[in-house]
């Protein structure tokens, strides 16, 4: 069944469709609530609620295309807002290596433990609305057209703090010759946009 079915049947209050739709995002959802909060608990907690609010919520969604956006605009509001109640707490770097165990997850393709770190250290150097952009942009695939409808701003203002974030992380990860690149061309060991 594809995507758009899948969703439909969902607005029709179909459970077993919404289990399929939470397979098929739950990874990426967790994922992406840890990048931006640095926490695997609060990324939990911010999943939990994100598909909770999806699940009341997507009868209202009037276009079943537009799904992803709309779903990454909820995992990113409740991302910041869980950070702006969490503002004095200490990223543990370790937990990469618990969420992203999988093959084909986030960090997989970096070898080595120290430049997952150091990746994971230069994410959290940008600010929060740079370090969205990456996110979903690199480690979610989401166009720069969806990430505007995403978080509700200008295509200029994504392309804009997609370069302001690379020059950032290119100086962070410039002692690593392979990330060096991520600055420049983001075209790099594991961290190409996602397709």
């Amino acid at each position: 069944m594809d995507e758009i079915n899948l969703i439909r049947l969902c607005q029709k209050g179909d459970s077993e469709a919404f289990d399929n739709l939470f397979k098929l995002y739950s990874k990426k959802a967790l994922h992406t609530a840890y990048l931006i909060s640095g926490s695997r608990h609060l990324a939990e907690e911010i999943v939990q609620e994100s598909f909770i609010q999806c699940f009341k919520n997507i009868n209202k969604l009037n276009d079943p295309q537009k799904f992803r956006s709309w779903f990454y605009r909820i995992i990113v509001r409740y991302s910041w807002k869980a950070i702006s109640k969490e503002k004095n707490k200490d990223i543990d770097i370790e937990d990469d290596a618990n969420i992203c165990s999988a093959p084909d997850e986030v960090f997989n393709t970096i070898e080595s433990l120290e430049i997952r770190k150091a990746v994971r250290r230069a994410l959290d150097k940008l600010t929060l609305p740079l370090k969205t952009v990456v996110i979903l942009y690199y480690f979610n695939g989401l166009s720069t057209k969806e990430i505007s409808k995403t978080l509700n701003c200008m295509q200029g203002t994504v392309k804009s703090r997609l370069y302001n974030a690379r020059k950032i992380l290119g100086k962070e990860l410039k002692q690593y010759k392979s990330l060096s690149e991520y600055g420049e061309e983001c075209k790099i060991n594991g961290l190409q946009k996602s397709n």
